[in-house]
């Protein structure tokens, strides 16, 4: 039986699904679930710390009832350079070496720390234009090594490293398959990641430092809650402007406002580029899209249909991986990943 792991370690939990690949495409879950991420171990290069998040892999594996060793897995966003960028139409050898030139503008590190990776997303007869759009991706070596440790520690064999919204991506857009342009926005922990594909593909990223952790903390401020008091207050009455006479969203309005402007600028720039192309639907993922309140809110204030994201479509799976339906965008990222 040949499966695939996705494994996707969050700053505040891990999520991991097994898909088996059958014939004709057709893919069936085996196993799935969640667990707490160590606090602070993932932010931590110090042996101790790794440790405790390969324990918790283990764990997770176990608790899931893994039966395969092969584990595709995930890279933060924040710390990842993904760019797309255009290119002259060129042959291989002279994109290959071209790449590297493109790459000392964009990337802010030295190139020997960091491992570069590219693929042609559209060439001049796609574009209708004499440039080639080609997405860039370089991660830290360091951090590559961190996550392969991690698994390795836990007795898994790590196969393909690629970055959050590259899974996500994989994932969401065989729930919207007749739209030709969406963007993708996932709002986890710590930050809030965009995306843009078009007919599937990959057109625009962008990351901001913005995310459900920065929401807990304004209302700590506002409150005066603990950390955990907050998390509890903001699950519980989200973006509903009827809860607490408004009170919460209020609060939160500067953290909003902030991932709001940025979906707007996306899709203004994308739209800019793109004259004859709009973008159809926001597909909402991540633990913090769960808000009670968020799809509301957004669909307001951006003006775009917005739907939460299903990564269970087109997936076979027993009736007892049901209770997941509600945690779908939560488990974007790992099922992408699986999907690879």
């Amino acid at each position: 039986m040949n499966s695939t792991i996705g494994l996707d370690i969050g700053s505040h939990s891990m999520k991991l699904v097994e898909i088996m690949q059958g014939k004709r495409d057709v893919y069936t879950v085996l196993a799935a679930g969640t667990a707490p991420t160590p606090p602070k171990a993932l932010a931590s290069s110090l042996p101790a710390d790794l440790e405790a998040v390969s324990a918790g892999v283990k764990k997770l594996v176990r608790d899931a009832g893994v039966k395969g060793r092969e584990v595709n897995i995930a890279l933060p966003e924040s710390q990842v350079f993904t760019r797309v960028i255009e290119v002259p139409q060129l042959s291989s050898r002279e994109l290959s070496s071209a790449i590297k030139w493109e790459a000392e503008q964009y990337i802010p590190l030295p190139l020997d720390q960091v491992t570069v990776d590219y693929t042609i997303l559209r060439d001049t007869k796609e574009t209708g234009s004499n440039k080639m759009e080609v997405l860039l991706v370089a991660s830290p070596k360091s951090l590559v090594e961190k996550y392969v440790t991690i698994l390795e520690l836990a007795e898994l064999t790590p196969v393909a490293v690629e970055t959050e919204i590259i899974a996500a991506s994989r994932s969401l857009v065989r729930s919207a398959p007749t739209v030709k342009t969406a963007m993708i926005v996932s709002i986890g922990a710590q930050t809030t990641d965009l995306a843009i594909l078009r007919s599937g593909m990959l057109a625009f990223t962008r990351s901001i430092s913005s995310g459900g952790e920065a929401l807990s903390r304004v209302l700590a401020q506002t409150f005066g809650f603990d950390v955990s008091q907050a998390e509890e207050y903001k699950k519980t009455y989200g973006l509903e402007k009827d809860k607490l006479e408004g009170k919460i969203v209020e609060a939160v309005r500067p953290i909003m406002d902030t991932i709001v402007s940025e979906i707007k600028r996306a899709v203004a720039f994308y739209q800019e580029k793109n004259k004859d192309e709009k973008v159809e639907v926001l597909l909402l993922s991540g633990g913090t899209a769960r808000l009670p309140g968020m799809v509301v809110y957004l669909a307001q204030a951006v003006g775009i249909e917005i739907q939460l994201g299903n990564p269970w479509v087109g997936l076979r799976r027993d009736e007892r991986f049901a209770v997941l339906d509600a945690e779908g965008p939560v488990f974007c990222v790992a099922v992408g990943l699986a999907l690879r």
